[in-house]
């Protein structure tokens, strides 16, 4: 299959591309607009996807950030807390992180970890409620890795509890 060409269309329109005849129809087209501006902030959470419309809720309706880079990956901001014992995912990992900080000039991070995160009951072989002064610890040293790293970064942590159906937010001094 030939590769579609990405032209730039003759139009009024600048922004607007005009996609070679050799790209299939579209399957879905988002009524949601594009947003130029950068808003500087990043979230780093796991990547469990029951959590992931919250983790959205929370970051737009309470730290008011309507779009920010999102960072999803098991156990979330953990990787950060022990990158020495993350190998070489840690490496890449921080790597990628520059990146973000630097092209998207990031001015704040927030993490989130959550209760009964697969990723500390597996490697803590524990009951979800023992897992987590784990991870409150390693939020904190998460937070302190990225101060140290990026130094004019504002970095939040919080944890987010779930009793029932009902999901809620609480932020820890890290």
């Amino acid at each position: 299959m030939p590769t579609p060409s990405l032209q730039p269309s003759s139009t009024a329109n600048d922004d607007a591309l005009e996609l070679g005849p050799d790209l299939p129809m579209s399957v879905f087209t988002s009524t949601e607009p594009w947003h130029p501006e950068r808003i500087g902030a990043l979230a780093l959470y796991c990547s469990d996807g029951r959590w992931g419309e919250a983790f959205d809720d929370f970051c737009h309706k309470c730290l008011h950030i309507p779009r920010y880079d999102r960072w999803a990956v098991p156990g979330g901001p953990a990787w950060l807390a022990t990158p020495a014992t993350g190998g070489a995912f840690a490496k890449e990992a921080a790597e990628q992180l520059d990146f973000l900080v630097n092209v998207h000039e990031l001015q704040r991070i927030v993490l989130i970890t959550h209760h009964g995160c697969a990723a500390y009951t597996r490697r803590l072989e524990r009951p979800a409620g023992e897992c987590l002064p784990v991870q409150m610890s390693d939020l904190s040293n998460a937070a302190q890795a990225l101060r140290r790293r990026y130094a004019s970064i504002l970095v939040e942590g919080y944890v987010a509890m779930r009793r029932g159906r009902c999901l809620s937010f609480h932020q820890i001094e890290v």
